[in-house]
């Protein structure tokens, strides 16, 4: 029992120095040549409404007046005209009377029809319309989102992405990271 807890202990002991020296980073600092740099850009369709007044020119058409007809008039005259032929088609009571009273509503309806029909077109004008019109207007719209430099390090060409611009020429100051592990 003695030898199998020594070996459990000396297992648990060598599991984390194993893991310990899988794998080291190094980090520092070096300096670096911006040889070009390249802009990234990124972009997208912007739609923007647009009201705009179009105005046009448009015949308008001109009506006169044509006189309008006496309503209780034409009730008077379809009363009387009514009346004689109720009268004369029969000889009962109050069948002049019923005939007077359809004559007057006919005669009102002919006179109503008359004078809505009492305008008529006479000629034409020409007037401005004006109306507002929407349309909506596509435009593309790019924006820088970053940088990419070419930069020369330790005689090895390199790429970096970075939001800050830079000029060919700079000298930058980079940061390396280094890992070693075991395989």
């Amino acid at each position: 029992m003695n030898i199998l807890k020594t070996c459990m202990i000396a297992a648990a002991m060598a599991a984390p120095l194993s893991v310990m020296a899988a794998s080291t980073t190094s980090v520092d600092t070096v300096t670096g040549i911006v040889n070009y740099v390249d802009t990234i850009t990124s972009s997208y369709i912007q739609q923007t409404p647009i009201t705009e007044r179009v105005c046009r020119t448009q015949d308008v058409p001109i009506y006169s007046q044509v006189e309008q007809t006496d309503e209780l008039g034409s009730m008077i005259v379809g009363g009387l005209i009514g009346s004689a032929v109720g009268n004369g088609l029969t000889s009962k009571d109050g069948a002049g009377t019923v005939g007077a009273v359809a004559g007057a509503l006919i005669g009102r309806d002919a006179a109503k029809k008359q004078n809505s029909n009492s305008q008529r077109i006479i000629g034409y004008r020409q007037e401005n319309i004006c109306e507002n019109i929407t349309t909506v207007r596509d435009e593309r719209i790019e924006t820088i989102s970053g940088y990419r430099l070419n930069v020369t390090v330790e005689g090895k060409k390199i790429t970096v992405d970075t939001p800050t611009p830079y000029n060919s020429g700079d000298m930058i100051v980079l940061t390396r990271k280094i890992t070693y592990s075991l395989r």
